[in-house]
């Protein structure tokens, strides 16, 4: 074979072997095509899913639709069959929020390992509980959690029927002459306002949703705000859910169906303390009436 011979082979070996790499390299780009365009089954979800659904009802409702959709659009971990649906699902809970019309993924649920006492359980015999709600600044502005205790001062009016020489003794000028005087011999009455301790070192059962954690756990509460969803500023909590006796509850109703209250936060070795209360007279710790009126 000659020298021209064998130049022309080893060119023909090259061209054979770069069209062979030149179609693989195509038949690979082909083939991931074909791939990303493979339609497969899909599960989503056809209404809002909230943190903490329970699969079993989220399968027996159900909250759920088949489709197809191309594998190129489709999140990794992807369910793929409805036995496959069933065998993730079943037993566990949400995660966290799953939108309207979002494909269900096997990362989206997980076994529930926490075990959940009910709140009645946690309610010491001859206890029983109650919630209250304050403004920010009257529920010492979030910063009351469970497990804490509080105190209660109410601030209400109090009427007393006068006798004819007689009168509650608060400071309150009598009024004898003009409109005042008449109006309150007319009515025979005397209002006066009065602030004070009502209740004293009550125990918080639960905060907003948040219940008191047992005795010896330690409560670790961690919020994962929904991906795309705005963050706004923490409101500090204004509902509380108390520890009570029965007459500690009806105080309590009283209080916030006739007066104005305010709740103060107490340190755990807080002793309860009896006070007298304080009117319009003690307010300024002194006599008031013949500060103003004179002698």
């Amino acid at each position: 074979m000659g020298r021209r011979a064998l130049v022309l082979l080893v060119a023909l070996i090259l061209a054979g072997v770069a069209a062979f790499s030149v179609y693989m390299f195509v038949d690979n780009i082909a083939e991931e095509e074909r791939k990303n365009t493979e339609q497969v089954v899909v599960f989503r979800a056809t209404q809002p899913i909230p943190e903490g659904q329970d699969g079993d009802l989220f399968l027996q409702t159900p909250m759920w639709q088949q489709s197809t959709d191309e594998r190129v659009d489709v999140p990794d971990g992807f369910i793929a069959s409805e036995e496959e649906l069933r065998a993730i699902i079943g037993g566990k809970v949400a995660v966290g929020p799953i939108a309207q019309n979002q494909i269900l993924t096997r990362d989206q649920w997980v076994e529930l390992t926490v075990d959940i006492t009910p709140l009645a359980e946690q309610i010491p015999s001859g206890k029983q509980a109650i919630t209250i709600s304050t403004d920010q600044v009257r529920g010492v502005n979030g910063f009351i959690q469970p497990g804490d205790r509080i105190n209660a001062i109410v601030t209400i009016d109090i009427e007393f029927e006068l006798l004819p020489d007689q009168q509650p003794g608060f400071g309150i000028p009598s009024g004898e002459e003009g409109e005042e005087g008449q109006q309150q011999q007319e009515d025979n009455t005397e209002v006066v306002t009065l602030t004070r301790y009502v209740l004293q070192g009550i125990p918080v059962l639960a905060v907003d949703r948040d219940v008191r954690p047992k005795e010896g756990e330690r409560q670790e509460v961690t919020v994962t705000p929904q991906e795309g969803a705005e963050v706004e500023d923490s409101v500090p909590a204004t509902v509380f859910t108390l520890e009570v006796d029965p007459e500690q509850a009806e105080k309590f109703v009283y209080a916030f169906e006739n007066g104005s209250v305010w709740l103060t936060l107490v340190p755990e070795d807080f002793v309860e303390t009896p006070t007298e209360g304080i009117t319009i007279n003690t307010l300024f710790e002194g006599d008031l009436v013949e500060d103003i009126f004179g002698n």
